[in-house]
């Protein structure tokens, strides 16, 4: 972990001195060498890390040495974001007093220019005399850090790195570990208590049932089967997940119940408030409510919820996940209502290792290997959460020997107690880059049970400088998403949420022990705090570099925080609902991450400004109307947020300077964005843009935008042609993700200049009446959305299904979604490329080559699906949907029946979902897989009726 830090140090030293010698521009005399010195030390210190950093798992006092390294690393690193800074201020100020100057007839006003560049670099002097001071002390400090190492540690030197050199890991062959082993049981029995029309009820008439079991024995997995099962489907109207952990925030429990209940809980904070509406709205509900993860034994703070929720329907349940029997008491399970889940036989065990360890190995390699795998399933201690990540471990050890390396590992006689976690797990973290080990224990930041957006995640990371060691700056995005793809695989991750095509990850969580591994991990580095914890945990709160503070509204008041909370350590702070004392963002000098949403600022403070290294900044969910001009001395600044800042009317006229922006997310306002836009060359992320004919050509030379959302509603005149064609999409050949939005008809002509490179991959098109012709040019479209959306008119195709026929020939489509498709009442042979005007059928047909999924959504005037005679099917070759598993329909009320012998050509269909699509459910809800001539057994029909 401190490998990384140090990496990253390195990493950005070499060439700052490199380029300070080159063109003779020292800080101050002698400052180089001291940098230089510098340099040195850490990488003797480097040598030494791996020894350092595996012996810091069960040794305080080598943890202790490592977290001074790390804090000197950081400081280093501050030191050196201050020298860039510099440097680039000095450009930016000489390149604006260049422009004023000569374009200044006053010779007064030269001499003014004059006399303020000599203030400048007077000042500049004294900046980096502070600068050259603070790398000699750092010097001196790193001496001691050594010398500890000489005469109490004396670590072994690592003369080969070959073993974590960062490997491409290829994210096709992703193994998907959720399948679940020697539970059937487990998961009969609660399912008998769960339907149980029993009598025996606690005496507030709720039914509670606890499933209690040793962390990583699969108590949440099991929970997750019952409550996604048909059973429970058809049972419960109702059903509310929580997810509890520590402590037990009653607040935020009831919130998480009024939300499940569709109820609006902004501006509720009073938790008396908060039953009462509970109460109310539960009446009359039968309900299953999952609670998960608790480890309170106080009943004060659980029975106020629990009588609140006693309004429900008779039968209603409530599920709760524990590690402890006294726990499930304390919630009101009896011992018959209390299911103890056992460890998994070493048979199930080795079932879940070998279907990971052994993927896309020989039958022979299988062999050698089956009998030392066995051995090592005996050590998982019948614990699935091990058997994962051993066998996670054990895929990428291809030898013999290397597996018997495992079995005999050191790691296993860890006490843990010691290590406060399983050591399956340091095993695992153990064989990673340094680099990747950095990355996962930043993750500790997040609460448990949270969804982590990965885009948002590789960000972070980014601005944190972990990832300035694993490639050059215009790839450290794919670089990040490989290390999150290796610690996927790795088991680190889990729950994933994939979008569109197969290995699109964009959410995932962690499980609860691999949270605790992490925090334990980074000790106090990480820490989450709740501001009834902060005034104790003062001590560590201060020397902690990454803080996520839990304020509710209701404590908001900038009193109750302590001021020492704000310190110049902090590198990353995340806050909702509770904004940072202007007065304090002067002390906050190491920021790389700050997050504060929903925090009702109108006016960003001035003081922003200061927060020189600052790299990711999320503002979203506030009243803003406009960012200080002083935002744009952040020169820093990667990842802009302002989601949801609905209010904002205009950007600073300063943006230009903001050269290394390369995320801007924003709200969908009719914002104009000032001239300067066109020089920010390194932007990646336009999550939206008001396409004015002024903004389209500020995109000429953003040549490395790879997402890009543009509302072209109002471009109808043949001046918006001509600033379409300027905005040049067809040369952005980096464009991945594009979306074109317009709820009127466009102009023809602007939709057919805002052709993209066709490199792009993912396409969301949504505006009326018309399909570009440049859609057939798209060569590698992996997701194609067509469609209106909810609040707009909807897409008018009349009856013309060709319109829709370039599709069929896109080559590695694999996901297409037509939405909101009104007026079309008949979906002709043409969708699939048969003209059914033509007297002629041809001979073969070949359409959709690699589509998986085919989701119909919102087709309100839909009736019929044409499809092909027997003649057709028994005399011409066709091929279409030859790779179709996901057939979907969606609010498709008036369609009566599918194209039975089409679809049957699609031989790999697996699932076929209809939701409020009566006419097709009263004639398919019978279906077993055997009946109907063009339904095989291989393709179950899940349908849902009208609500």
């Amino acid at each position: 972990m401190v490998d990384a830090t140090v990496s990253m140090v390195l990493k950005r030293l070499a060439p700052m001195i490199e380029k300070t010698v080159r063109e003779e521009v020292c800080l101050l005399i002698n400052s180089t060498d001291e940098a230089s010195k510098l340099s040195s030390k850490l990488q003797k210190i480097q040598q030494v890390l791996r020894d350092a950093e595996r012996k810091g798992v069960t040794d305080p006092k080598v943890r202790s040495w490592l977290n001074k390294l790390q804090d000197i690393s950081y400081e280093i690193d501050d030191v050196l974001d201050e020298w860039d800074w510099q440097n680039i201020k000095l450009k930016m100020d000489e390149l604006e007093d260049g422009s004023e100057t000569s374009s200044s007839s006053d010779p007064w006003e030269k001499v003014s220019s004059f006399l303020q560049s000599v203030c400048l670099c007077f000042r500049q002097v004294v900046e980096r005399r502070g600068i050259s001071l603070n790398i000699k002390q750092l010097n001196e400090r790193l001496d001691l850090i050594g010398q500890q190492n000489e005469d109490e540690f004396k670590f072994i030197p690592n003369l080969s790195h070959d073993s974590q050199e960062f490997r491409r890991i290829s994210t096709t062959s992703f193994v998907d570990v959720s399948e679940v082993r020697g539970r059937d049981r487990d998961k009969e029995a609660l399912m008998s208590k769960l339907l149980s029309e029993s009598s025996i009820q606690i005496e507030d008439g709720l039914q509670i049932i606890s499933i209690v079991g040793a962390g990583g024995v699969g108590k949440t997995t099991l929970a997750q089967l019952l409550f996604n099962d048909d059973r429970i489907k058809d049972n419960f109207p109702v059903k509310i997940w929580v997810c509890v952990s520590h402590p037990f925030d009653e607040i935020k429990i009831a919130k998480a119940i009024m939300e499940a209940l569709n109820m609006d809980t902004r501006n509720l904070s009073q938790f008396e408030t908060l039953l009462q509406r509970i109460a109310k709205d539960i009446s009359g509900n039968k309900f299953l409510l999952v609670l998960d993860d608790v480890w309170t034994k106080d009943d004060t703070m659980w029975k106020p919820l629990k009588v609140s929720l006693n309004n429900g329907s008779p039968g209603s349940k409530i599920l709760v996940t524990t590690r402890n029997t006294k726990v499930a008491r304390v919630m009101g399970s009896t011992p018959m209502q209390t299911h103890s889940l056992t460890q998994l036989s070493d048979s199930d065990c080795w079932s879940v290792l070998s279907q990971i360890a052994f993927h896309e190995r020989t039958e022979c390699e299988c062999d050698i290997l089956r009998e030392t795998g066995l051995e090592i399933v005996k050590k998982c201690n019948g614990l699935p959460l091990a058997a994962k990540a051993i066998g996670s471990l054990l895929r990428f050890k291809s030898s013999l020997e290397e597996w018997r390396n495992v079995l005999e590992s050191e790691m296993w006689e860890l006490e843990e107690a010691r290590t406060g976690i399983f050591p399956f797990l340091a095993m695992s973290y153990d064989e990673l880059h340094p680099v990747a080990k950095r990355c996962f224990s930043y993750c500790a930041i997040f609460p448990k049970d949270i969804y982590i957006n990965v885009d948002d995640l590789v960000r972070m990371w980014w601005a944190q400088g972990f990832l300035s060691s694993v490639g050059s700056s215009h790839d450290v995005e794919l670089k990040g998403k490989e290390i999150f793809y290796d610690l996927a695989m790795r088991s680190f991750f889990q729950e994933f949420v994939e979008v569109g095509f197969k290995n699109n990850i964009m959410w995932c969580k962690m499980h609860d022990i691999v949270h605790d591994f992490a925090q334990f991990l980074t000790e106090n580095e990480c820490l989450i705090v709740k501001k009834v914890d902060v005034w104790d945990k003062l001590a560590y709160v201060q020397n902690a570099h990454h803080l996520n503070l839990l304020v509710d509204k209701a404590e908001s008041d900038a009193n109750l925080i302590p001021v020492s909370v704000y310190h110049e350590k902090c590198r990353r702070f995340l806050s909702r609902d509770y904004a940072i004392p202007a007065n304090s963002l002067g002390r906050l000098k190491s920021f790389r991450v700050l997050i504060l949403r929903y925090c009702d600022w109108k006016v960003i403070p001035r003081e922003l400004g200061n927060l020189i290294h600052l790299r990711y900044l999320d503002l979203s969910d506030n009243f803003i109307e406009e960012l200080p001009e002083t935002i744009c001395d952040l020169y820093n600044l990667q990842t802009l947020i302002l989601i949801g800042c609905d209010d904002l009317l205009k950007f600073p006229q300063g943006i230009h300077k903001l050269r290394n922006l390369r995320h801007l997310l924003i709200s969908w306002t009719k914002l104009e964005f000032p001239q300067g836009m066109e020089e920010l060359t390194n932007l990646m992320t336009l999550n939206y843009m008001f396409a004015s004919r002024k903004n389209l050509v500020l995109l000429k030379n953003l040549n490395q935008l790879r997402d890009l959302c543009l509302d072209v509603e109002h471009l109808a005149e043949a001046d918006d042609v001509v600033a379409a064609e300027k905005a040049d999409l067809k040369s952005k050949n980096f464009i991945r993700e594009l979306r074109l939005f317009c709820e009127r008809e466009p102009r023809s002509q602007v939709i057919e200049a805002l052709q993209p490179h066709p490199n792009l991959q993912i396409l969301e098109y949504k505006a009326a009446f018309y399909i570009p012709k440049w859609i057939t040019t798209l060569t590698n479209l992996r997701l194609l959305t067509i469609g209106s959306g909810p609040g707009l008119d909807g897409y008018y195709l009349p009856n013309e299904s060709s319109s829709l026929t370039a599709l069929r020939n896109l080559p590695v489509l694999e996901d297409l979604r037509l939405c909101y498709i009104h007026g079309m009442e008949r979906l002709s042979l043409e969708f699939v490329g048969i003209d059914s005007t033509s007297t002629t059928r041809p001979t073969e047909l070949y359409a959709f080559p690699r589509l998986k999924i085919l989701r119909f959504s919102w087709w309100k005037d839909w009736k019929e699906w044409e499809g092909i005679s027997e003649e057709e099917e028994n005399n011409i070759n066709i091929s279409i949907f030859p790779c179709l598993q996901l057939l979907g329909f969606y609010d498709c009320p008036k369609l009566k029946t599918l194209p039975h012998r089409l679809l049957r050509k699609a031989s790999s269909l697996q699932h076929v979902t209809m939701q409020k699509c009566d006419n097709l459910c009263i004639r398919y809800r019978d279906l077993d897989g055997v009946s109907a001539s063009w339904y095989t057994s291989h393709i179950p029909v899940s349908y849902f009726r009208q609500v």
